[in-house]
């Protein structure tokens, strides 16, 4: 039984289309999946954000009365042992969904601009909870004891170290917002 050459080609031609189809199907069917990864890493992210946000909210205000009170007590302006100081209450700010998006490589389906906009604002909240860490263990370091020098000298660190807390929280806050709103954008 020979075939002919135009047999083998009618016969090769199916096999050819349907592998093709084969192809068409799976690329549409990972990008259905990426798509849906994108949207659930894009939703992570957009909590992530928000609730960083609702917690430095909520220290700031603190933040900005212990700024005020150790500005005032370093000062001299307030006499006696400070009542004001209840600890930091420094926040560690998460970022879980930042770094899913970067082991899994989900970042870089969203666009360029957003990937450096959400890189950027990750690697400041990164620097904060530096400087966090930083400021409690230099803070560790002072002698509390009753000697109403030593507390001046806690005031003094306390005055100008939660000035640079508000200004990094104050900065974070507005790199928030601009990102949840270029998050919500469309792309």
């Amino acid at each position: 039984m020979k075939k002919t050459f135009r047999e083998i080609v009618l016969q090769i031609i199916p096999v050819m289309i349907g592998v093709y189809l084969g192809f068409v199907v799976s690329d549409w069917a990972d990008a259905r999946k990426r798509e849906g990864q994108t949207r659930l890493f894009l939703e992570s992210l957009r909590s992530e954000i928000a609730s960083n946000r609702d917690v430095l909210e909520m220290v700031q205000e603190y933040h900005l009365m212990l700024r005020d009170s150790s500005q005032a007590y370093a000062a001299g302006k307030i006499k006696g042992k400070p009542r004001f100081f209840e600890g930091t209450r420094i926040m560690k700010l998460t970022s879980s969904a930042y770094q899913t998006g970067i082991q899994t490589g989900i970042i870089n389906e969203l666009p360029l601009g957003k990937i450096q906009a959400v890189n950027s604002l990750y690697t400041f909240q990164n620097e904060y909870n530096e400087f966090g860490t930083l400021m409690m263990a230099s803070l560790i370091d002072k002698d509390f004891s009753d000697d109403p020098e030593d507390i001046r000298k806690i005031a003094q660190f306390l005055a100008v170290t939660m000035t640079d807390v508000v200004i990094k929280e104050t900065d974070l806050l507005q790199g928030y917002g601009s990102l949840l709103e270029e998050l919500d954008a469309s792309p």
